[in-house]
């Protein structure tokens, strides 16, 4: 998934439009009359949800990272799990 992902934030469309959300946003929230305090809390909510999109998006970059690290364990150098009775029966 985090490959995926990796696509995705890397794909200049997808960041173009995120982008432009971001900018429209913004620009619609400084049009938001102060005295309209339900609007400017759903234009907060807009913008925490583009950041939101984006943080999503680099988290399962990062559990991909970190899914890889663990499949790609050295076998020559990884230690033997084995119960402590078998262990002892072994080394005899």
């Amino acid at each position: 998934m985090g490959v995926y992902a990796q696509q995705v934030l890397d794909n200049p469309a997808f960041k173009a439009a995120l982008d432009r959300m971001r900018a429209q946003v913004v620009a619609d929230w400084k049009g938001c009359p102060i005295r309209d305090r339900e609007g400017q809390m759903l234009f907060l909510q807009a913008a925490k949800l583009t950041d939101a999109v984006a943080a999503t998006l680099a988290g399962m970059i990062e559990q991909g990272k970190l899914a890889s690290a663990h499949i790609d364990v050295d076998p020559a150098r990884a230690e033997r799990v084995e119960p402590a009775p078998r262990r002892m029966r072994r080394v005899r």
